[in-house]
């Protein structure tokens, strides 16, 4: 399945910012809705994140960047809640990341994902629901696992010439998951190591029960 962005352009009017920053993004980090590996967000904890988003990091593939690798390169400086929608978020990119702001204003980098902390988890038939989590890094990546989390709008001024506004490069933001393979953008993988390996435990444990 291919996933496309068109990504309108439109003026910085923030100055006071302007010297940190070489230019803006608005998405939605993250939805409500089911993901390609499973895993959904309930909305109370997209709501209760908002406030917490401010100042958050901004990083290239949750730190496993080739090249970036942990640096990061941008922060958050607005966030809301829309619901029925996601996680609203305007961050800015660092004028020292002049690359990366050239990939996201290009369309190349127009899908989001987030990372944290997950508090609480309930596992359905169909999905694995996050109950409770502190979000706590937003990612820029190629790929992202929830299809509806992507960059919308680039703000800057270092996006026109004599010509004015140009329109951006589509490019892929999500793969569907394949029977067997893994997709190298988990939410939490830490998590579901930890989950995996007590599902297990838990397995030997009733397999020995029932040998006696």
């Amino acid at each position: 399945m291919l996933w496309k962005a068109s990504i309108p352009v439109k003026p910085c009017v923030n100055k006071s910012e302007d010297g940190e920053f070489i230019g803006f993004f608005e998405g939605i980090a993250t939805t409500s809705d089911v993901d390609l590996e499973g895993d959904r967000f309930t909305e109370e904890v997209l709501a209760r994140n908002t406030e917490r988003m401010l100042g958050r990091p901004v990083l290239l593939h949750h730190g496993r960047d080739s090249v970036h690798r942990d640096a990061v390169v941008g922060r958050v400086v607005e966030a809301r809640f829309e619901r029925g929608r996601g996680l609203w978020i305007k961050a800015g990119v660092y004028r020292a990341f002049e690359n990366v702001w050239r990939m996201v204003k290009n369309g190349l980098l127009n899908a989001l994902s987030v990372g944290g902390l997950v508090k609480r988890i309930s596992f359905g038939e169909r999905f694995r629901e996050i109950e409770d989590a502190e979000i706590t890094e937003v990612s820029l990546t190629y790929r992202g696992v929830n299809p509806k989390a992507r960059v919308l709008t680039v703000v800057g001024k270092s996006l026109y010439g004599s010509e004015g506004p140009k329109a951006l490069a589509a490019g892929l933001e999500a793969v569907v998951k394949q029977p067997g393979a893994v997709l190298d953008t988990p939410y939490f993988s830490r998590l579901r190591a930890r989950l995996d390996s007590q599902r297990l435990k838990n397995a030997a444990r009733v397999e020995e029960h029932d040998r006696f």
